[in-house]
């Protein structure tokens, strides 16, 4: 009895000291609330076929053939889309996003019995289109070209032609003429197939970046805790110094980590039988990338850690802060399978900014449009973050 009466007391003192511990109970309660939320939008509809919309679709027409502009005319007026001069417009508005999928008519669409192939289809598709989006997108295409089929028999049969068509059989009025060519905007532009490691690496990359927290925590707060940071003003040592020298470190240990995460990717997925990561990159654009996304995490990292009082106290805000901004992102759900709603929101989070900037890198030909906007973005949030971070240190140390 005694033991149990000294156990129960012991409990009590540690639900007390829960109580005192708010970060604690966050990282308890609010983020896996915070974090079920934004896994089950994220999640939204990838489950289920039921309301998947049609993507919006752009229509290239090779074939000059009445019959086929008649056919595009009628899915835009049903479902929605554009006409496209060539397959060069259709690239543009893949990579502006106006449209998530593409349409090209080739030439001789129809068969010398005037059916239409459907190997004389291209569809293009946008590296963010939900899988389920476009596989209704491919069945949808391939009923239509039924149906146009069907109204030729119709209009060839002439007054005879419910009777022609009845006595029909499925094989001569639907013929298997080929599957449409699939190709996703990644392929066009880099001439290779779309692969895991090659669209999950710098998602990953940038989400193990950001944890720079941890370790500049651990160190910003020890010295703030052993009055190593007061002596250092007593030196003469300003706090925007500081702050420069922990920024180029840990900047320097992201570059470090990044470049193991390469050489994973690169050499040893495949050797446990992945596939490889492409690194034949525009190194110009993705140093940028790196740079932004390093200085951003940071800061980040500076910021939190300038205004928590302990380790555990900045590694459970750090840490929920970090799992929640990269589920928004797109980090731990691919923004292909979010819903369009989500896939806006994760255009503002930090690590969303880095993803979209990283992927246009990782998977196409970007150029300036695609990555300085993004580059910008990081660099600003950083410049904030870093003079959120300064004006903490220096109040500390004007208190001390």
């Amino acid at each position: 009895m005694i033991t149990l009466k000294q156990s129960l007391h012991i409990a009590l003192k540690e639900w007390r000291l829960l109580w005192r511990n708010p970060h604690g109970l966050a990282v308890l309660f609010l983020m896996p609330a915070v974090f079920i939320l934004v896994m089950s939008f994220a999640l939204k509809n990838t489950l289920t076929s039921a309301n998947i919309a049609l993507p919006p679709t752009g229509w290239v027409l090779e074939d000059a053939n009445p019959i086929a502009a008649q056919w595009a005319n009628d899915w835009v007026a049903r479902n929605g889309g554009e006409r496209l001069a060539s397959r060069e417009h259709l690239q543009r508005a893949l990579r502006d996003r106006r449209v998530q999928a593409g349409v090209i008519v080739m030439p001789q669409w129809l068969d010398a019995q005037g059916k239409p192939r459907s190997d004389h289809v291209e569809l293009w598709l946008s590296n963010r289109v939900q899988p389920a989006a476009a596989g209704r997108l491919r069945a949808e295409l391939s009923y239509a070209m039924l149906q146009v089929q069907l109204k030729g028999a119709a209009a060839a049969a002439g007054p005879f032609a419910s009777i022609l068509l009845g006595n029909a059989s499925n094989s001569e009025l639907f013929p298997a003429s080929g599957a449409l060519t699939t190709r996703y905007l990644y392929e066009i532009e880099s001439d290779r197939k779309m692969t895991a490691v090659q669209q999950s690496v710098p998602a990953w990359l940038i989400f193990g970046m950001f944890f720079v927290v941890i370790p500049i925590a651990g160190v910003l707060i020890q010295e703030r805790n052993d009055g190593t940071l007061t002596r250092l003003a007593t030196f003469g040592v300003r706090p925007d110094a500081i702050l420069g020298g922990k920024l180029l470190a840990f900047m320097a240990l992201n570059w470090i980590q990044l470049l193991m995460m390469l050489l994973v990717g690169r050499w040893l997925v495949p050797l446990l039988g992945g596939d490889t990561l492409y690194l034949d990159l525009p190194w110009g654009w993705f140093l940028l990338m790196v740079l932004a996304t390093s200085a951003a995490a940071v800061c980040l990292a500076l910021l939190i850690a300038a205004y928590t009082r302990s380790f555990d106290h900045a590694a459970a805000l750090g840490g929920g802060a970090n799992v929640v901004l990269g589920a928004i992102a797109g980090i731990m759900v691919p923004r292909n399978l979010m819903p369009a709603g989500m896939q806006t929101v994760s255009e503002w989070s930090p690590m969303g900014w880095a993803l979209d900037g990283m992927q246009a890198v990782f998977l196409g030909a970007p150029d300036a449009a695609q990555v300085v906007p993004k580059a910008s973005l990081l660099l600003g949030f950083g410049l904030l973050c870093l003079a959120l971070s300064w004006r903490a240190i220096r109040h500390q140390e004007r208190a001390s």
